[in-house]
């Protein structure tokens, strides 16, 4: 014995509930797109005062994708470079890359609003702001101005550098958005002549990679 159902007996159940879970999701959509304006380029023309640097802690190599998207989104987001080492594959030069200064990191500038670093937290491959999303890290324009300078001049681009660091050793980030802050040497990478340290900001542990033009000893 076979049950046979009307045409059309659940579609209107089932199109009344993908339509409510579809206009949720458009509502979240809006809101988050509505937020995230808070943080534009104009809010910084219009109040300029009230807006300050802050760090983006982002998925590792998703950082130019984090960037691109706040950039098309009308945010102010920077991801400062340097210019990698070429490599020879089978005869073949590949031209030296263009890498951020400090993987897994974006610096954005906006109004210092909950609201808008929710949104920001909510952007696809964004794990965290540095300080959480009530009491970020603000960071001093001048750091920021020096950062950009110094990565325009190309002061972190590969190059011989004798590294004298050792592991466990306490050093001064001297700039970039943690300059001025305390950190422990934990890994160094005597090829690339760079180092990834842990500086306590705000009483949390956060991993950094540095290049040794960013660290001087303590």
């Amino acid at each position: 014995m076979t049950m046979q159902h009307k045409r059309g007996e659940f579609e209107g159940k089932v199109s009344i509930k993908g339509l409510l879970k579809l206009d949720k999701i458009a509502d979240e959509r809006r809101i988050r797109i509505s937020n995230l304006a808070m943080a534009s380029r104009r809010i910084i023309a219009d109040y300029p005062e009230l807006c300050s640097w802050y760090c983006l802690q982002v998925m590792t190599r998703s950082e130019f994708t984090v960037e691109k998207y706040l950039y098309e989104e009308n945010v102010e987001a920077l991801v400062p470079t340097r210019r990698g080492e070429e490599r020879r594959l089978r005869h073949r030069v590949i031209p030296a890359p263009r890498l951020p200064v400090m993987p897994g990191y974006v610096l954005v500038q906006c109004i210092a609003k909950a609201e808008c670093f929710v949104a920001l937290r909510r952007v696809k491959h964004v794990i965290g702001i540095i300080g959480g999303c009530e009491k970020p890290y603000r960071i001093p324009f001048e750091y920021v101005e020096k950062f950009r300078k110094r990565a325009q001049e190309g002061t972190y681009d590969s190059r011989e550098v004798l590294l004298t660091y050792k592991l466990g050793e306490t050093v001064r980030i001297t700039d970039g958005p943690f300059a001025s802050f305390d950190a422990m040497v934990t890994a160094i990478d005597g090829v690339k002549h760079r180092v990834t340290v842990e500086a306590s900001i705000f009483g949390r542990s956060t991993p950094v990679e540095l290049d040794v033009a960013q660290i001087e000893k303590v």
